[in-house]
């Protein structure tokens, strides 16, 4: 596949300005018609439109000419034989102008239409904030250079089948950040533009041993984008750069010499800043133009300069050019999937967005499931908490500029960089993608087998017990069986994790089955595993991401037993009071407090206890019969144990007292004191019978009584009880007043005391 690729940190298409019969350097737009075909496929005519086509252009087929008729500067058609198409794989188009000024160049899959994705995350790249993708050694194959961490760029040479060779390392001065592919010398070969972002940029030009030497380091200045394009038609590609320059927002055109150096830069002010711009003739007038993301659409003079610019409606932060509707005209779409429809005269329509999750600085234009529509990939940074993380989003496109729904997978925590390329790295005819991020880059293979989600969560689920199951789902895209090899567990915690699936050994196309976890934790703290289904085919295995928290959920109820003192049948006690404490390491959900028989509650309790708190429970005794009884305190929560229980018990009487104690105060010793009534009221509904009235206590000598009582008191009804003090002694006498009786509780008492003197 020997060819110019251009994919890279923001996608860029490589362009030009040029007329029929020019040497300049051609651009081809999206998409080729047909965009894709089956393998086996009979000879076809490919029409491709760009701009920039010689006269006597040819169109290159994995390098090699076909057969071409340009219609005009601007669309060309060449002869496809079947041959070319006889078996799956991916080729490269490019057009050649006289004097080997190379376009870009566009993949074009031979594969069979699927109706979705199916993407598998095949290998980690260390340190790789930044990715372009080409045939930088000119072996054919697809190679992927990465840098971002470190003072260098590293170099994976493609081996063709979706694996890489050794990486070979290239020294730089300074830590790269943004990167593009592009052939800057003419040879054949992508080079890479390279810039730290705040002030230097410089070309690398690619050797075939996989290296690179650097050739020309440009004016100083930040660059927050890197594009390149022939703006003046003179056969040599030029870089863009944009940035904050002396105090202004502008963009610079450095224009290439063909050998990888450039002219001084041309500086054009713009009134904000701006992200990677679409390049393209918008207004078919052969000279190429520039669609700011910041919503200034620059029309090129044809010589490097731009006039003055015109607003439309722009936005996002990557914008790429591409006839996303087919009806010929050049459209524009950024990186938030916002589609804005072109009228062929430099002017566009407002704009409809798909897919608005965050910025993605990066987009990828191409058939990616072999439908003949052109599709689209970004992806887009989002925020959890204090950290970012990405998801490479492949929208399908509906061939009228409108895409369906995002398939996504995880790509991983963000810290800085930015990059995506899309290329056909197993040459199976299905373009793969490779994306920038740290701590680690990462590559997606197109396969037919698709494990969703990425990972399963787990509640947090107590030692020893098993949750409920979470559901992995795997899926056949593709039009003949699925041979599954294995299904299973492995990882640093397999044991706390369980599957059950109804796959199977042959999952059969265009089906899916079901794949059931469950979480059953060893110990306390995170546990972690995964699931992993390997199969016959590309991307194999795929993985799950299975992970929980082990948690002791236990909760202590004290006491254990509150007893209630004597109660006066109707009538509330004081409170007593029990502690619910969470003793365990997870919190505990509370449902429901409860009491039974004639005891009440009410509680501070939250519906869940955090661990190590405690909320209190307020317990009173209403009686409603004579008699002793009992009840219990039940708390319902999710904690070993459910429910814990304090055990209730009291007593109702219907049997009052009145007053209840009596203080005589200080009485001369042998001397009797005026007596004091005590009144007996039976509240219940039946005659109290009395055995006895007496005094207890430390001197019951010291007192006496006589009543009206006798041996039963009806129903509502009261006797009085006169109690005297009459001290033996000097000092502090003491006894207690005891009716003994049926009226629950006997026998019921109160307090009698005086001072001897």
């Amino acid at each position: 596949m020997r060819s110019v690729c251009f994919a890279c940190v923001f996608t860029i298409l490589t362009s030009t300005i040029a007329l029929a019969g020019s040497h300049a350097v051609p651009l081809l737009n999206q998409p080729l018609v047909p965009a894709s075909v089956k393998p086996g496929h009979k000879g076809f005519t490919l029409t491709v439109n760009g701009t920039g086509f010689a006269s006597t252009a040819v169109l290159n087929w994995n390098g090699s000419p076909r057969a071409t008729s340009v219609l005009s500067s601007s669309s060309l058609q060449a002869t496809i034989s079947a041959a070319d198409v006889a078996k799956a794989g991916t080729a490269s188009v490019t057009v050649v102008n006289p004097g080997s000024a190379r376009s870009n160049v566009i993949y074009f899959p031979i594969r069979r239409p699927l109706s979705t994705v199916a993407l598998a995350l095949d290998q980690n790249f260390a340190g790789s904030a930044a990715v372009a993708v080409g045939d930088f050694n000119g072996d054919g194959k697809l190679d992927i250079a990465t840098a971002g961490e470190s003072y260098g760029i590293q170099l994976r040479p493609g081996n063709g089948n979706g694996t890489f060779g050794t990486p070979v390392w290239t020294n730089t001065t300074f830590i790269p950040f943004l990167m593009i592919a592009a052939d800057f010398n003419g040879d054949g070969r992508p080079d890479l533009a390279v810039s730290d972002g705040s002030g230097t940029t410089s070309v690398f030009l690619s050797n075939t041993d996989g290296t690179f030497t650097e050739t020309s380091a440009l004016a100083p200045g930040p660059s927050s984008a890197l594009a390149a394009a022939d703006f003046n038609g003179d056969g040599n590609l030029d870089l863009y750069t944009s940035g904050w320059y002396g105090g202004v927002y502008a963009f610079r055109i450095f224009l290439g010499s063909g050998n990888g150096e450039f002219q001084s830069a041309r500086t054009t002010l713009t009134t904000s800043p701006s992200g990677t711009p679409a390049i393209g003739d918008f207004n078919q007038d052969g000279k190429l133009d520039l669609a700011l993301t910041d919503g200034q659409l620059f029309l090129g003079n044809g010589d490097g300069t731009f006039q003055t610019p015109v607003n439309y409606p722009g936005g996002g932060t990557t914008m790429a050019a591409a006839d996303v509707n087919g009806d010929g005209k050049l459209d524009l779409i950024n990186d938030e999937v916002c589609v804005f429809l072109g009228n062929g005269d430099g002017t566009f329509s407002d704009g409809t967005c798909t897919y608005t999750e965050g910025p993605s600085y990066n987009i990828s234009l191409g058939d990616f499931n072999g439908d003949g529509k052109l599709d689209v990939a970004v992806v887009p940074f989002k925020e959890n908490g204090e950290q970012n993380y990405q998801n490479l989003a492949v929208l399908l496109g509906n061939g009228d500029g409108t895409f369906q729904a995002p398939v996504e997978l995880p790509a991983g925590i963000f810290y800085y960089g930015i990059g995506l390329g899309a290329g056909d790295f197993s040459g199976d005819g299905k373009l793969d993608f490779a994306v920038g991020s740290t701590p680690s880059g990462l590559l997606f293979l197109q396969t037919v087998a698709s494990l969703s989600p990425p990972n399963l969560v787990f509640p947090d689920q107590d030692v020893g017990t098993t949750s409920q199951p979470q559901i992995a789902t795997l899926a056949n895209i593709g039009s003949s069986a699925l041979v599954i090899k294995h299904i299973g567990i492995s990882g640093t915690n397999l044991k706390d994790f369980a599957q059950k699936n109804n796959c199977g050994s042959s999952l059969p196309a265009d089906s899916s089955c079901q794949i059931s976890v469950t979480f059953t934790p060893k110990a306390v703290g995170t546990r972690l595993a995964s699931l992993n289904v390997s199969y016959k085919g590309v991307g194999s295995p795929q993985s799950v991401a299975l992970s929980g928290t082990g948690i002791s959920e236990s909760v202590s109820l004290t006491p254990s037993h509150l007893k209630f003192p004597t109660q006066l049948v109707g009538t509330s006690s004081s409170p007593q009071t029990a502690t619910l404490t969470n003793t365990g390491s997870g919190t505990v959900t509370i449902s429901s407090i409860a009491t039974s028989g004639s005891f009440h509650q009410t509680n501070n309790c939250p519906s869940s206890l955090l661990v190590g708190s405690n909320c209190q429970i307020q317990v009173t005794f209403t009686p409603t019969a004579k008699g002793p009884t009992t009840g219990k305190l039940s708390v319902t929560d999710d904690a070993k144990g459910s429910p814990q229980t304090t055990s209730l018990s009291g007593t109702g009487t219907v049997v009052e007292l009145q007053p209840i104690g009596v203080n005589f105060g200080n009485q001369k010793v042998g001397t009797k004191s005026q007596p004091v009534p005590v009144t007996l009221t039976n509240i219940g509904t039946t005659a109290l019978s009395i055995s006895k009235i007496a005094f207890t206590g430390a001197d019951p000598g010291d007192f006496s009584q006589t009543n009206n009582c006798g041996n039963s008191v009806p129903a509502g009804g009261n006797c009085t009880i006169k109690v005297r003090f009459e001290p033996k002694a000097k000092g502090q006498r003491s006894a207690n007043l005891a009716v003994s009786d049926d009226g629950g509780g006997s026998p019921q008492t109160i307090p009698v005391v005086g001072t001897g003197t």
